[in-house]
């Protein structure tokens, strides 16, 4: 089933933007190169635009994701506070992997916890950046709960999440400024600001990173449209309540799919609320 919460006002709302300078960052990393904005004149025929453009991120920095800007940049952070510290994180596949990646670029350990659901294949990737993987008997909360205790337990070892809770929101706020680099080369390939920017929710700091830039002061305020599936429509949910929802509030679950699907949102509830319209 689809459903839709369109907020006529969002173009008018503000927010400071992403602060730092993680696109210098990312430039001066192995491999770094813009990744390409690829046209679908066929999709943009059929919705009746003039055109559609998709930012096709399956290689970034090396890694089939743009989940690596985030990571690098939080891991680079990190480590500046803390030299030397193992690299904690939770995964279900790519945010773990870039972690395990990033680490054995900055010559330190990384302790990856993954579900159960998680396919053999996907564990061997990460396995193979140099990462030890730990895996838990439950959903990927699960495995967020035992990298936080984890981490927790020894003053050398720093949790990397890109899931945000009360008294944890400076390293998902990082990932969040890695993502500016992506929505800079967008600035720079359109030589200007689209109509309308699409964005997928998933956890959450894609879409706040997309709507930090896109309702930033003394700037193009072009329509941003959020898409959630319906099994785990946590921004869908809170909006339509007009209050925060996380999680396993957002579907019943018996419609669940797999543990995978009661992750918790990490954009700060004022961030999305006022700025996007969002679609499940």
């Amino acid at each position: 089933m689809t459903s839709w919460y369109s907020m006529p006002t969002a173009r008018d709302w503000t927010c400071p933007p992403s602060p730092g300078d993680a696109h210098a960052f990312h430039q001066s990393l192995p491999g770094y190169s813009p990744t390409p904005l690829v046209p679908v004149p066929e999709l943009a025929t059929e919705l009746g635009v003039g055109r559609l453009l998709v930012k096709d991120e399956s290689s970034r920095l090396g890694l089939p994701a743009f989940k690596v800007l985030g990571a690098s940049w939080a891991c680079r952070q990190v480590l500046r506070e803390r030299p030397g510290a193992m690299l904690v994180t939770a995964t279900d596949g790519n945010h773990g992997r870039a972690v395990a990646r990033m680490a054995a670029h900055f010559g330190v350990a990384a302790t990856v916890f993954v579900p159960e659901v998680m396919l053999p294949q996907t564990a061997a990737r990460i396995t193979a950046e140099g990462a030890k993987v730990v895996w838990v008997d439950g959903g990927y909360d699960d495995a967020v709960r035992w990298a936080a205790a984890f981490a927790a337990d020894q003053p050398g070892r720093a949790l990397v999440q890109d899931t945000a809770w009360a008294g944890y929101e400076q390293v998902p706020a990082w990932i969040v400024q890695g993502y500016q680099t992506l929505l800079d080369e967008i600035d720079t390939q359109l030589g200007g600001a689209p109509d309308l920017v699409t964005v997928p929710v998933g956890v959450g700091s894609l879409a706040e990173a997309v709507v930090r830039h896109c309702r930033r002061p003394a700037a193009a305020h072009p329509g941003v449209l959020s898409v959630e599936p319906d099994t785990a429509a946590c921004v869908l949910a809170s909006l339509t309540a007009a209050r925060p929802r996380y999680g396993q509030f957002c579907a019943p679950a018996a419609t669940r799919p797999s543990p995978s699907a009661t992750r918790t949102h990490c954009a700060p509830w004022p961030t999305s609320a006022g700025s996007a319209s969002p679609r499940a």
